[in-house]
């Protein structure tokens, strides 16, 4: 036999293994091994690695492995992704789902299946401490950021900018490259390459801990967006959705979500808005 033969035929085999792999939906592997892998965005308080015992933690670390244990399944923090690259992450397999907490916008709707939120958060506008091109106070008109004399960076495929090419065609974009965080979007405020940034409250809280004073947080009126938070998989993926959605449901009615809430709430007051149960003790009928 020929070697090219024969390595086509020895491969064959494992060709047809890794194929078959690579076919099944991401509910197919989580079922089969038990374990969700889930890619994530490195952002504090959200999603962020200790450096010191390289633990995964964080507020969307705390509530998915907790999904994750309502659901019977071992969650694998498995890769750090693109936030601009997330469908094809989860298209080609490399992970079952995006777990970082991520707004449940319609631009990505038409590659990704979102969950049912596990909270809320309003994407608001950052801006230099000392530029007085903004308002002195904590809110300014919505319109009066759409002029062509601003800029303000992005990621692409990202909701930031879906939200600088819907609301502000003037204003100049930048993209930020891949692998770009939103401390990177921060940084590019700070150091005059843009004027300012479209962020939720918590990524603003988070830098300010660490540079207080350098920005400023404007709440745009009326409300720029108010997003959900949650988790995504593949657009065809229905059933590991239903999976999800069901621990998420749970979750969020338990005392556990709660705590885990409160928690967070204390650090970043108002950044992470609560999902409300539609069942209230205190309405219940009463013998």
């Amino acid at each position: 036999m020929r070697p090219l033969m024969f390595l086509l035929a020895l491969c064959a085999p494992l060709c047809a293994v890794a194929a078959e792999s690579s076919a099944l939906s991401g509910y197919d592997r989580v079922i089969a091994t038990q374990t969700l892998r889930c890619g994530y965005g490195t952002w504090q308080p959200g999603v962020y690695k200790d450096i010191e015992t390289g633990e995964m933690k964080g507020l969307f670390v705390e509530l998915i492995n907790m999904v994750g244990k309502l659901n019977g399944l071992e969650v694998e923090w498995t890769a750090e992704t693109d936030w601009g690259q997330i469908p094809e992450s989860i298209r080609s397999g490399k992970i079952d789902a995006f777990c970082s907490g991520m707004a449940n916008d319609a631009a990505r709707g038409k590659f990704l299946a979102f969950t049912n939120p596990m909270s809320y958060w309003v994407f608001d506008v950052v801006v230099r401490a000392d530029d007085t091109r903004f308002p002195a106070g904590d809110t300014l008109p919505l319109n009066s950021l759409n002029n062509s004399e601003y800029s303000m960076s992005y990621t692409e495929g990202d909701v930031l900018e879906t939200i600088a090419k819907l609301e502000f065609p003037a204003v100049k974009g930048v993209p930020l490259p891949p692998l770009g965080t939103p401390a990177d979007n921060l940084n590019n405020v700070v150091t005059r390459k843009t004027d300012f940034v479209i962020f939720p409250k918590v990524i603003y809280q988070s830098f300010d801990k660490q540079n207080p004073g350098v920005l400023r947080y404007l709440q745009a009126k009326p409300p720029l967006r108010v997003y959900g938070n949650v988790i995504a998989v593949g657009i065809e993926d229905l059933r590991l959705q239903q999976v999800l959605n069901a621990g998420i449901n749970e979750l969020v009615s338990s005392g556990s979500y709660q705590q885990i809430m409160a928690k967070y709430d204390q650090d970043f007051p108002g950044a992470f808005l609560p999902v409300i149960s539609n069942y209230r003790l205190d309405s219940a009928s009463k013998p």
